[in-house]
């Protein structure tokens, strides 16, 4: 018997058994629709991470902090620092040193964490201006993108009750463009506390709004930082701070593959380090063991659509058995017998899958469309994102849900080649 034959007497089968043939292919749509959407899903949460977490964090930054031992109480000095520059693989490293400051901008008032660093460590991707080493003002400062919102007017202050005026919240004035006066501290006036002297200063750049540290901190150059703290060294001592030690020292890494070499040996010299890619690789492992609790509820439900076609199969030759005999008794031999049950189940994985293809494109349309945040099994789908089906997907699902029809035929088409045509042919 030919192939098209034999296709054309699995198709005919089928059709005779309506009912029960669509309600196993219902079992193997929701199979394939559950393992596509899972892994679609899977995937786009994963380019999610990568663009949130991979572009926005800078990779090659280690940060050393000092955990006040006893071998560094007095935090981490210059020599130190020259002694850890020497480690090969280094770039740039640079002492930090962070201090309250307050910024009065006209109407406008904003209390900043500053950083002093050096500005060949200054790591950042500028939205607008640049950073303070290619600017001619006095004390220029970079700005994080989403530290401008900290420019408040204290008059008109934004509504902190409402999170989406809060996340668009914006000051009516030009940073970029506006002189304004710095003092060291938190602008509280205390009797007891030595005045700051004051500083002109203006922002040179504004780093791009993203998920960073650099885009949440604002930056100065370390020697203007020094400069301030010596300036207002009562101040400063009163406020705990010092020129002379640091506690925390920023290093860049020369090539990405060097990171984690650099890392260990840093830590070898018993410092506290820190660096992107180990939450990161900590962010890939929880990926992973998503991806995998997706995969097993899609492969419980294709489980459950190979039960429903292989009891499918079987009742059909239960009712088939007047067929079974006479096709044996007209010469039918075993294995086109075999074949014949075989592909009917093969048919019902193929059109399962290709109806179950175009159900989960469609969901995929219907979430795009949305454009809403989405949360779903505990992973969380930023606005806008977009979940996509590969094209290998597709195809795997569609060869997956054949090979599934065929595993569940192979039992009851056994099963009709030994039954003998005296019990296939009786009433």
């Amino acid at each position: 018997m030919k192939a098209k034959n034999l296709l054309k007497f699995a198709v005919f089968g089928l059709k005779r058994r309506k009912a029960r043939t669509s309600l196993t292919v219902l079992g193997v749509v929701i199979g394939t629709v559950c393992i596509v959407l899972m892994f679609a899903i899977g995937l786009s949460n994963y380019r999610q991470f990568e663009q949130n977490m991979l572009s926005d964090q800078s990779l090659l930054e280690i940060t050393i902090n000092n955990y006040y031992d006893s071998t560094m109480k007095n935090g981490i000095t210059d020599s130190i620092i020259q002694s850890i520059s020497t480690l090969p693989h280094i770039k740039t490293i640079s002492p930090v040193i962070e201090f309250p400051v307050t910024i009065v901008a006209g109407n406008y008032q904003a209390n900043l964490q500053l950083k002093g660093i050096a500005p060949e460590a200054l790591n950042v991707v500028f939205d607008k201006g640049c950073g303070f080493k290619d600017s001619n003002a006095i004390f220029p400062i970079v700005c994080g993108g989403n530290t401008v919102q900290q420019f408040i007017d204290p008059q008109n202050p934004p509504n902190y009750a409402d999170f989406n005026a809060m996340e668009n919240y914006s000051p009516d004035i030009d940073l970029m463009n506006t002189e304004m006066v710095m003092s060291l501290g938190m602008g509280i006036e205390d009797s007891e506390m030595p005045l700051s002297q004051q500083y002109r200063v203006t922002i040179s750049g504004i780093t791009e709004k993203s998920y960073s540290e650099s885009s949440y901190s604002t930056y100065i150059d370390i020697d203007s930082a020094k400069q301030i703290l010596m300036e207002n060294r009562e101040l400063a001592e009163e406020m705990g701070l010092s020129i002379s030690s640091y506690n925390t020292v920023k290093i860049i890494v020369n090539e990405m593959d060097n990171v984690e070499t650099v890392l260990q040996e840093v830590k070898k010299l018993g410092y506290e380090t820190h660096s992107p890619t180990e939450s990161i690789i900590q962010i890939q492992e929880e990926q992973a063991r998503q991806q995998g609790q997706l995969f097993a509820i899609g492969f419980i439900s294709l489980l459950v659509s190979a039960i429903g076609i292989a009891n499918t199969m079987y009742a059909n030759i239960l009712e088939r058995r007047r067929d079974i005999g006479i096709m044996k008794v007209l010469g039918m031999r075993i294995y086109l017998i075999r074949n014949l049950f075989m592909t009917e189940a093969a048919l019902i994985g193929l059109l399962g899958g290709l109806i179950g293809i175009g159900i989960s494109y469609i969901i995929t349309i219907v979430i795009n469309v949305s454009n809403s945040e989405i949360s779903f099994l505990g992973m969380h789908f930023s606005e806008g994102i977009v979940v996509s089906i590969p094209v290998w997907l597709s195809v795997a699902a569609i060869f997956i849900t054949m090979v599934v029809g065929i595993l569940s035929g192979i039992y009851p088409a056994y099963k009709a080649t030994k039954m003998s045509v005296l019990e296939a042919t009786r009433k």
